[in-house]
Protein backbone atom coordinates (compact mmCIF):
# COMPACT_ATOMS: atom_id res chain seq x y z
CA UNK A 1 0.00 0.00 0.00
CA UNK A 2 1.39 3.38 -1.04
CA UNK A 3 1.75 6.07 1.62
CA UNK A 4 0.24 9.44 0.80
CA UNK A 5 -0.47 12.38 3.06
CA UNK A 6 -4.17 12.10 2.32
CA UNK A 7 -4.32 8.40 3.26
CA UNK A 8 -2.27 9.03 6.41
CA UNK A 9 -4.65 11.82 7.47
CA UNK A 10 -7.60 9.48 6.94
CA UNK A 11 -5.96 6.83 9.16
CA UNK A 12 -5.48 9.37 11.96
CA UNK A 13 -9.11 10.48 11.67
CA UNK A 14 -10.46 6.93 11.64
CA UNK A 15 -8.33 5.34 14.38
CA UNK A 16 -7.71 8.15 16.86
CA UNK A 17 -9.48 11.01 18.55
CA UNK A 18 -7.68 14.32 19.13
CA UNK A 19 -8.74 17.57 20.70
CA UNK A 20 -8.40 20.82 18.75
CA UNK A 21 -4.75 21.78 18.33
CA UNK A 22 -3.27 18.57 19.83
CA UNK A 23 0.12 18.57 21.51
CA UNK A 24 2.05 15.54 20.27
CA UNK A 25 5.49 13.96 20.65
CA UNK A 26 7.18 11.73 18.08
CA UNK A 27 9.92 9.19 18.78
CA UNK A 28 12.65 9.80 16.19
CA UNK A 29 15.68 7.56 15.77
CA UNK A 30 16.82 9.12 12.52
CA UNK A 31 15.96 5.94 10.60
CA UNK A 32 13.57 5.83 7.61
CA UNK A 33 10.47 4.81 9.62
CA UNK A 34 10.54 7.54 12.24
CA UNK A 35 11.65 10.20 9.73
CA UNK A 36 8.71 9.41 7.45
CA UNK A 37 6.35 9.53 10.44
CA UNK A 38 7.58 12.85 11.81
CA UNK A 39 7.20 14.56 8.41
CA UNK A 40 3.74 13.06 7.88
CA UNK A 41 2.65 14.34 11.29
CA UNK A 42 4.32 17.71 10.72
CA UNK A 43 2.29 18.24 7.52
CA UNK A 44 -0.90 16.94 9.16
CA UNK A 45 -0.58 19.52 11.93
CA UNK A 46 -0.30 22.34 9.41
CA UNK A 47 -4.00 21.87 8.67
CA UNK A 48 -5.27 20.72 12.07
CA UNK A 49 -3.19 23.07 14.22
CA UNK A 50 -1.41 21.94 17.34
CA UNK A 51 2.26 21.44 18.10
CA UNK A 52 4.86 18.72 17.67
CA UNK A 53 8.18 17.87 19.24
CA UNK A 54 10.54 15.22 17.87
CA UNK A 55 12.24 13.26 20.68
CA UNK A 56 15.67 11.79 19.94
CA UNK A 57 17.39 9.49 22.42
CA UNK A 58 21.17 9.05 22.28
CA UNK A 59 21.38 5.49 23.64
CA UNK A 60 25.21 5.58 23.91
CA UNK A 61 25.58 1.97 22.75
CA UNK A 62 27.47 2.90 19.57
CA UNK A 63 30.13 5.62 19.48
CA UNK A 64 28.45 7.18 16.44
CA UNK A 65 25.08 7.59 18.19
CA UNK A 66 25.70 11.10 19.53
CA UNK A 67 26.78 12.52 16.17
CA UNK A 68 23.82 10.82 14.49
CA UNK A 69 21.48 12.42 17.02
CA UNK A 70 22.98 15.87 16.36
CA UNK A 71 22.78 15.36 12.58
CA UNK A 72 19.12 14.31 12.79
CA UNK A 73 18.25 17.23 15.06
CA UNK A 74 19.87 19.78 12.74
CA UNK A 75 18.07 18.34 9.72
CA UNK A 76 14.69 18.49 11.49
CA UNK A 77 15.32 22.04 12.71
CA UNK A 78 16.04 23.10 9.11
CA UNK A 79 12.57 21.79 8.30
CA UNK A 80 11.00 23.77 11.17
CA UNK A 81 10.44 20.72 13.38
CA UNK A 82 11.06 21.32 17.11
CA UNK A 83 13.48 18.69 18.39
CA UNK A 84 14.86 17.58 21.76
CA UNK A 85 17.76 15.18 22.41
CA UNK A 86 18.06 13.00 25.53
CA UNK A 87 21.28 11.22 26.43
CA UNK A 88 21.02 7.98 28.38
CA UNK A 89 23.16 7.85 31.50
CA UNK A 90 25.98 5.32 31.10
CA UNK A 91 24.98 3.55 34.32
CA UNK A 92 21.79 2.49 32.49
CA UNK A 93 23.77 1.08 29.57
CA UNK A 94 24.99 -2.20 31.02
CA UNK A 95 24.04 -5.03 28.66
CA UNK A 96 24.28 -2.96 25.45
CA UNK A 97 21.47 -4.96 23.88
CA UNK A 98 18.68 -3.84 21.54
CA UNK A 99 16.09 -4.61 24.20
CA UNK A 100 17.88 -2.50 26.81
CA UNK A 101 18.20 0.39 24.33
CA UNK A 102 14.47 0.18 23.47
CA UNK A 103 13.49 0.12 27.13
CA UNK A 104 15.72 3.09 28.04
CA UNK A 105 14.44 5.02 25.04
CA UNK A 106 10.78 4.32 25.75
CA UNK A 107 10.92 5.14 29.48
CA UNK A 108 12.88 8.35 28.85
CA UNK A 109 10.36 9.64 26.33
CA UNK A 110 7.39 8.51 28.41
CA UNK A 111 8.69 10.40 31.44
CA UNK A 112 9.14 13.55 29.33
CA UNK A 113 5.57 13.30 27.99
CA UNK A 114 4.15 12.89 31.50
CA UNK A 115 6.12 15.85 32.86
CA UNK A 116 5.38 18.14 29.88
CA UNK A 117 1.74 17.00 29.52
CA UNK A 118 2.08 15.55 26.04
CA UNK A 119 -0.79 13.07 25.89
CA UNK A 120 0.23 11.49 22.56
CA UNK A 121 3.51 9.72 21.85
CA UNK A 122 3.91 8.43 18.27
CA UNK A 123 6.17 5.59 17.13
CA UNK A 124 7.10 4.66 13.56
CA UNK A 125 6.68 0.89 13.88
CA UNK A 126 5.41 -0.70 10.68
CA UNK A 127 3.95 -3.99 9.43
CA UNK A 128 7.30 -5.80 9.14
CA UNK A 129 8.20 -4.78 12.71
CA UNK A 130 4.96 -6.33 13.92
CA UNK A 131 5.48 -9.64 12.14
CA UNK A 132 9.01 -9.79 13.61
CA UNK A 133 7.62 -9.08 17.08
CA UNK A 134 4.93 -11.75 16.65
CA UNK A 135 7.48 -14.39 15.62
CA UNK A 136 9.91 -13.47 18.41
CA UNK A 137 7.12 -13.77 20.99
CA UNK A 138 5.91 -17.04 19.49
CA UNK A 139 9.41 -18.49 19.79
CA UNK A 140 9.58 -17.25 23.39
CA UNK A 141 6.28 -19.01 24.21
CA UNK A 142 4.10 -15.91 24.71
CA UNK A 143 0.43 -16.34 25.55
CA UNK A 144 -2.52 -15.21 23.43
CA UNK A 145 -2.24 -11.68 24.80
CA UNK A 146 1.44 -11.36 23.93
CA UNK A 147 0.97 -12.77 20.44
CA UNK A 148 -1.17 -9.78 19.52
CA UNK A 149 2.21 -8.05 19.15
CA UNK A 150 2.02 -4.24 18.74
CA UNK A 151 -1.30 -2.42 18.53
CA UNK A 152 -2.01 0.91 16.86
CA UNK A 153 -3.04 2.38 20.22
CA UNK A 154 -2.13 1.54 23.81
CA UNK A 155 -2.10 3.61 27.01
CA UNK A 156 0.79 3.87 29.47
CA UNK A 157 0.79 6.27 32.44
CA UNK A 158 -2.19 8.06 30.85
CA UNK A 159 -0.15 8.68 27.68
CA UNK A 160 -1.55 7.33 24.41
CA UNK A 161 1.11 5.35 22.54
CA UNK A 162 0.15 5.60 18.85
CA UNK A 163 1.51 3.60 15.89
CA UNK A 164 -0.30 4.75 12.71
CA UNK A 165 2.12 3.04 10.27
CA UNK A 166 1.39 -0.57 11.31
CA UNK A 167 -0.56 -1.25 8.11
CA UNK A 168 2.34 -0.15 5.88
CA UNK A 169 5.37 -2.27 5.06
CA UNK A 170 8.99 -1.14 5.00
CA UNK A 171 9.14 -0.72 1.23
CA UNK A 172 6.21 1.73 1.29
CA UNK A 173 8.03 3.83 3.88
CA UNK A 174 11.29 3.84 1.90
CA UNK A 175 9.40 4.84 -1.26
CA UNK A 176 7.66 7.67 0.61
CA UNK A 177 10.99 9.03 1.83
CA UNK A 178 12.42 8.89 -1.68
CA UNK A 179 9.42 10.66 -3.17
CA UNK A 180 9.66 13.47 -0.59
CA UNK A 181 13.48 13.49 -0.57
CA UNK A 182 13.54 12.93 3.19
CA UNK A 183 17.00 12.18 4.55
CA UNK A 184 17.53 9.38 7.07
CA UNK A 185 20.29 7.41 8.77
CA UNK A 186 20.95 3.67 8.37
CA UNK A 187 21.71 2.03 11.74
CA UNK A 188 24.45 -0.62 11.22
CA UNK A 189 23.09 -2.62 14.17
CA UNK A 190 20.13 -3.53 11.94
CA UNK A 191 22.51 -5.92 10.15
CA UNK A 192 24.19 -7.32 13.26
CA UNK A 193 23.28 -11.00 13.48
CA UNK A 194 24.21 -11.05 17.17
CA UNK A 195 20.70 -9.65 17.73
CA UNK A 196 17.79 -12.09 17.55
CA UNK A 197 15.52 -9.57 15.81
CA UNK A 198 18.05 -9.19 12.98
CA UNK A 199 18.14 -12.98 12.52
CA UNK A 200 14.33 -13.04 12.38
CA UNK A 201 14.34 -10.15 9.90
CA UNK A 202 16.76 -11.95 7.59
CA UNK A 203 14.66 -15.11 7.79
CA UNK A 204 11.50 -13.22 6.91
CA UNK A 205 13.18 -11.53 3.95
CA UNK A 206 13.66 -14.86 2.16
CA UNK A 207 10.01 -15.02 1.07
CA UNK A 208 9.17 -18.70 1.63
CA UNK A 209 5.81 -20.42 2.16
CA UNK A 210 6.64 -20.51 5.88
CA UNK A 211 6.27 -16.74 5.99
CA UNK A 212 2.75 -17.02 4.62
CA UNK A 213 1.94 -19.41 7.46
CA UNK A 214 3.41 -16.97 9.99
CA UNK A 215 1.31 -14.14 8.59
CA UNK A 216 -1.79 -16.35 8.59
CA UNK A 217 -1.29 -17.14 12.29
CA UNK A 218 -0.68 -13.46 13.04
CA UNK A 219 -3.95 -12.39 11.39
CA UNK A 220 -5.89 -15.18 13.13
CA UNK A 221 -4.69 -13.88 16.49
CA UNK A 222 -5.84 -10.36 15.59
CA UNK A 223 -9.20 -11.69 14.39
CA UNK A 224 -10.07 -13.85 17.37
CA UNK A 225 -8.58 -11.81 20.21
CA UNK A 226 -11.83 -9.83 20.82
CA UNK A 227 -13.66 -13.13 21.39
CA UNK A 228 -10.92 -14.26 23.79
CA UNK A 229 -11.21 -11.01 25.72
CA UNK A 230 -14.99 -11.34 25.90
CA UNK A 231 -14.62 -14.89 27.23
CA UNK A 232 -12.25 -13.74 29.99
CA UNK A 233 -14.69 -11.10 31.22
CA UNK A 234 -17.57 -13.57 31.09
CA UNK A 235 -15.61 -15.97 33.30
CA UNK A 236 -14.67 -13.19 35.70
CA UNK A 237 -18.28 -12.10 35.92
CA UNK A 238 -19.33 -15.68 36.69
CA UNK A 239 -16.85 -16.23 39.54
CA UNK A 240 -17.11 -12.71 40.94
CA UNK A 241 -18.92 -12.48 44.28
CA UNK A 242 -18.38 -8.84 45.20
CA UNK A 243 -16.89 -5.81 43.52
CA UNK A 244 -16.25 -2.27 44.71
CA UNK A 245 -13.77 0.47 43.92
CA UNK A 246 -11.16 -0.94 46.31
CA UNK A 247 -12.09 -4.59 46.70
CA UNK A 248 -12.92 -7.58 44.49
CA UNK A 249 -13.90 -10.98 45.90
CA UNK A 250 -14.05 -14.10 43.73
CA UNK A 251 -15.07 -17.71 44.39
CA UNK A 252 -11.93 -19.73 45.12
CA UNK A 253 -13.31 -23.13 44.05
CA UNK A 254 -14.44 -21.77 40.67
CA UNK A 255 -11.13 -19.98 40.16
CA UNK A 256 -8.77 -22.81 41.09
CA UNK A 257 -10.17 -25.17 38.44
CA UNK A 258 -9.57 -22.73 35.59
CA UNK A 259 -6.66 -23.20 33.20
CA UNK A 260 -3.50 -21.49 34.49
CA UNK A 261 -3.41 -18.97 31.62
CA UNK A 262 -6.99 -17.93 32.43
CA UNK A 263 -6.10 -17.57 36.12
CA UNK A 264 -3.18 -15.32 35.22
CA UNK A 265 -5.29 -13.17 32.91
CA UNK A 266 -8.04 -12.75 35.53
CA UNK A 267 -5.53 -11.64 38.16
CA UNK A 268 -4.05 -9.16 35.66
CA UNK A 269 -7.50 -7.68 34.96
CA UNK A 270 -8.26 -7.37 38.68
CA UNK A 271 -4.88 -5.73 39.23
CA UNK A 272 -5.44 -3.18 36.44
CA UNK A 273 -8.82 -2.31 37.94
CA UNK A 274 -7.65 -1.94 41.54
CA UNK A 275 -4.16 -0.54 40.84
CA UNK A 276 -4.56 1.64 37.71
CA UNK A 277 -1.50 3.79 38.42
CA UNK A 278 0.89 0.86 38.79
CA UNK A 279 2.94 -0.80 36.05
CA UNK A 280 2.01 -4.15 34.53
CA UNK A 281 2.44 -7.25 36.67
CA UNK A 282 5.45 -9.49 36.21
CA UNK A 283 4.52 -12.97 35.01
CA UNK A 284 6.79 -14.65 37.59
CA UNK A 285 5.14 -12.83 40.51
CA UNK A 286 1.66 -13.96 39.44
CA UNK A 287 2.87 -17.56 39.10
CA UNK A 288 4.31 -17.39 42.61
CA UNK A 289 0.90 -16.37 43.97
CA UNK A 290 -0.84 -19.13 42.01
CA UNK A 291 1.53 -21.71 43.49
CA UNK A 292 0.49 -20.54 46.95
CA UNK A 293 -3.17 -20.93 45.98
CA UNK A 294 -2.61 -24.64 45.35
CA UNK A 295 -2.07 -24.97 49.08
CA UNK A 296 -5.39 -25.27 50.90
CA UNK A 297 -4.23 -23.20 53.87
CA UNK A 298 -5.27 -19.59 54.43
CA UNK A 299 -3.06 -17.06 52.67
CA UNK A 300 -2.32 -13.37 53.09
CA UNK A 301 -0.01 -11.96 50.44
CA UNK A 302 1.05 -8.76 48.68
CA UNK A 303 1.20 -8.74 44.89
CA UNK A 304 2.95 -5.56 43.70
CA UNK A 305 0.95 -3.44 46.16
CA UNK A 306 -2.34 -5.34 45.88
CA UNK A 307 -3.40 -7.15 49.05
CA UNK A 308 -4.60 -10.74 48.65
CA UNK A 309 -6.50 -12.67 51.32
CA UNK A 310 -7.47 -16.27 50.54
CA UNK A 311 -9.92 -18.14 52.74
CA UNK A 312 -11.30 -21.64 52.19
CA UNK A 313 -14.01 -20.40 49.82
CA UNK A 314 -13.06 -16.94 48.56
CA UNK A 315 -10.12 -14.83 47.38
CA UNK A 316 -10.20 -11.15 48.29
CA UNK A 317 -8.18 -8.58 46.33
CA UNK A 318 -7.74 -5.08 47.82
CA UNK A 319 -5.95 -1.96 46.61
Amino acid sequence: MKITQSLFNQILKKKYLFEKKPKIAVAVSGGPDSMALVFLLHHWLKNSGGSLVALIVDHQIRKESHQEAIKTKNYLLKNNIVTKIFRINKNKVLKKTMNEARQNRFLTMLKYCVNKKFFYLFFGHHYNDNIETFLLRKIAGSNFEGLRAMQDKTIRNNIQILRPLLTFDKSAIINYNKSKKIQYIEDPSNNNINYSRVIIRKFLSVGTDQIKNIERDFFLIQKYYPFYKKMIFQILNKINKQISKNNIIINFNDFIYLDEELQIKIIEIIYKFLMPKRNLLRYAKVLKILNKFSNKSLIKANLAGMQIDKSSFYISFKS
